[in-house]
């Protein structure tokens, strides 16, 4: 094995990177390298050579970065510069936004889905909302028909259901769908569960210009795993700060819904959401 791919730690680099770790990292090792220099001008270079290596293929090189560094910059009162770092870096596409529409009265996307037996309330508790059988079942079968299409399917698919013309792609990792009115990006197990709810709903007649933006709420109700069919459940996971973000906006655990089989993520609940 390559020496260089032993140093390698792939969960804090890449896409992985966390800025603030990699901002504290970079000052320590000017600061060593400087210190170093001062006491023998040749030292400098050398220490800041392989300070800013480790930095490269490791991510950070003082122990313990991914616990302390996020609390370090929140103290120095640096979010705001972090934030604008990560908003930069990912400009060419929504960030993190993964929903088709957002703008939609909520009322009026509840009472459709009442009428077109999209959701039913239970029978035990008044507060419980449920998928109609009928619609479950036609969510399920719009599923599994994605999941044996490849690809390529997938893309036009998520493209076919925004609400305004757009092309689609594979970028970032997920489905990007642009066109002139906007720019959608997709992690690919929402696209999958998305198509397939916009599909479902278009069987049980529920009107075109609602079935986007009803997408997003659907999440919650998600009958299995858009990416393998497996079962969903209700989880905290534990990010810390590195592993997924460029920004120090995460909280270090979050309530998800995921798969028990494959761990596919398909909805984070924010805080006036109850997770079990």
């Amino acid at each position: 094995m390559d020496p260089i791919d032993t140093l390698r730690r792939p969960e804090y680099t890449g896409e992985n990177r966390c800025a603030p770790c990699t901002a504290v990292n970079a000052a320590a090792v000017a600061v060593a390298a400087a210190v170093a220099g001062a006491r023998r001008r040749s030292l400098a270079v050398p220490v800041l050579a392989v300070g800013a290596a480790l930095i490269y293929l490791r991510g950070y090189v003082v122990p313990g970065t991914p616990e302390f560094a996020p609390k370090l910059v929140r103290s120095l009162g640096l979010e705001d510069q972090f934030r604008h770092v990560a908003a930069d870096g990912e400009s060419e596409r929504q960030r993190e936004s993964d929903d088709l529409v957002t703008d939609t009265d909520p009322q009026e996307l509840l009472g459709a889905m009442f009428h077109h037996g999209v959701l039913e309330e239970g029978e035990r508790d008044d507060d419980a909302l449920y998928l109609s059988e009928a619609f479950e079942t036609a969510w399920r079968e719009e599923l599994a028909d994605l999941r044996a299409a490849d690809s390529g399917d997938l893309v036009a698919a998520t493209a076919e259901v925004v609400p305004f013309e757009a092309e689609g792609e594979r970028r970032y990792g997920g489905v990007s769908v642009e066109g002139e009115e906007g720019v959608v990006w997709l992690r690919p197990t929402n696209a999958t569960g998305d198509v397939a709810a916009v599909r479902a709903m278009e069987r049980v007649g529920v009107p075109e210009s609602l079935r986007a933006p009803a997408t997003t709420p659907l999440r919650l109700f998600t009958p299995e795993c858009p990416a393998c069919g497996g079962d969903l459940e209700e989880r905290t996971v534990d990010d810390g700060c590195c592993g997924g973000t460029m920004g120090i906006e995460d909280t270090p655990t979050r309530d998800v819904l995921a798969c028990v089989d494959c761990e596919a993520e398909v909805h984070v609940f924010d805080g006036d959401e109850e997770a079990a």
